[in-house]
């Protein structure tokens, strides 16, 4: 029964999957823009790396080129938002 209803869940209707994607694409974005207000407020200097700051721009740039090659919405938008949220933060931090 579990099995049965496993499969149900990973092969349903795609809007699901773009609404879940969007959700916790979200979830990504709330993320990092408290790491960014975080850092905007911050009077000592910040202890982000640059392979932090500069890997995930580069992570959500491919991502958002992969929703935009395969026309996928949910990941065009929450890979948008995530990358000028992490280019914010990376402006910030090198500021």
């Amino acid at each position: 029964m579990l099995r049965a209803t496993w499969t149900h869940f990973l092969m349903s209707d795609e809007r699901y999957w773009d609404i879940a994607g969007v959700l916790f694409g979200g979830i990504g974005a709330f993320a990092l823009l408290g790491q960014l207000l975080s850092e905007v407020n911050r009077d000592a200097e910040s202890t982000l790396s640059m392979s932090f700051l500069f890997g995930y721009v580069v992570v959500f740039m491919f991502w958002l080129l992969y929703g935009l090659r395969f026309k996928r919405p949910a990941i065009i938008w929450t890979n948008s938002v995530c990358l000028v949220l992490q280019s914010m933060i990376a402006l910030v931090v090198l500021s």
